[in-house]
């Protein structure tokens, strides 16, 4: 499981090939020294996401390719969240998640189905707080 651990270094890869079915796919060496292999092919299989101790196999739709590498190009740092947690799966590349906030201020969906709220409540299973797991 990553949460908000941030990209080291990345690696893209785009082929054309005849024995996998996507084209294009992006490693990334993350801080904790973990590592995340994301592939983009046209369909998302149904195991998607699968976590494997330090490492992670993610499965985007190859539309999603442009938006993942422009994050990566244009924003700094950039983070790496990947959680299976109460039936709820997440694999994302973002920026830098506001947790400082506490908990959500509503009780409505989007507030409880942020990736924030995601992420409060994993740390709050694990028991970790936002400042010892930022340190």
């Amino acid at each position: 499981m990553a949460i908000e651990d941030k990209i080291e270094t990345y690696s893209v890869h785009v082929s054309q090939n005849n024995f996998v079915n996507y084209f294009r796919s992006i490693r990334l060496s993350l801080e904790s020294g973990g590592t995340a292999f994301i592939a983009f092919p046209k369909v998302r299989p149904a195991n998607w996401l699968a976590l494997h101790g330090a490492s992670t196999n993610l499965f985007m739709t190859e539309d999603q390719f442009d938006d993942v590498y422009h994050v990566l190009q244009t924003e700094s740092p950039v983070f790496f969240t990947a959680l299976n947690l109460f039936g709820l799966q997440v694999g994302a590349v973002h920026t830098e998640l506001d947790l400082g906030a506490g908990e959500p201020p509503g009780e409505g969906v989007e507030d409880a189905q942020s990736l924030e709220a995601l992420v409060r409540r994993a740390r709050s299973e694990a028991g970790v707080s936002a400042a010892e797991s930022s340190a």
